[in-house]
């Protein structure tokens, strides 16, 4: 049985049992699509480049999200969220899709991730690059301060980030999740492989780590 079975048989549940029995049934479905295949995922870098272009993202940035959720592979997550970039079905009726079935377009995934991440990235703060000393991102292994482009990966993975970053006097006591703290770690560091990649692709040689 495909994946976009399984979750159209989760969302059939929710007529019936709620929200609690299609999360069940997806966490009991979740997994990548298909096996690890390097040719899908060049295919999808390319794919998901092109949408950045066209919404105004860092395509890096974006390759980046998708590295960071799934490898840039189709998948169905234990909460519902659907293909590459993990988008949570709830995100159709906001982009006014006919069925959230629509969001495992890999292209559809895309945009929706891609418009998601910039709406993170233009709440944005100066100030908020203090929170590079957010206790949870130091425990995590963050050093330095927080840059936009993690800020709004932050935001994508935790939703509250933006109104809680906003709303703190100490952006060192903000109550980041754990695994919110480790996601804008492996961000960076798939932002960094994006761009070091693309340099590499380009002729020119490794930036030096400090």
């Amino acid at each position: 049985m495909t994946r976009a079975v399984l979750f159209a048989a989760a969302l059939a549940l929710a007529s019936r049992a709620g929200a609690a029995a299609v999360s069940e049934a997806c966490a009991a479905a979740s997994a990548a699509q298909g096996p690890d295949d390097p040719e899908l995922r060049e295919w999808l870098r390319a794919l998901v480049h092109g949408v950045a272009r066209e919404e105004g993202v860092d395509p890096y940035a974006l390759e980046a999200l998708g590295m960071t959720e799934t490898m840039l592979q189709p998948a169905l997550g234990r909460s519902c969220e659907l293909g590459p970039f993990q988008v949570m079905p709830w995100w159709a009726g906001i982009f006014r899709l006919d069925s959230p079935l629509l969001l495992w377009d890999p292209r559809i995934n895309a945009i929706a991730a891609a418009r998601i991440y910039k709406a993170a990235w233009r709440r944005w703060e100066a100030r908020f690059s203090r929170a590079g000393r957010n206790r949870a991102l130091r425990a995590a292994g963050w050093r330095g301060p927080l840059d936009r482009e993690t800020f709004a990966a932050l935001a994508y993975n935790w939703g509250k980030a933006p109104r809680a970053f906003a709303q703190a006097a100490d952006l060192r006591l903000v109550p980041i999740p754990a695994s919110t703290a480790s996601y804008a770690l492996r961000f960076k560091l798939a932002l960094r492989e994006a761009r070091e990649r693309a340099r590499a692709d380009n002729g020119i040689p490794r930036a030096r780590s400090l």
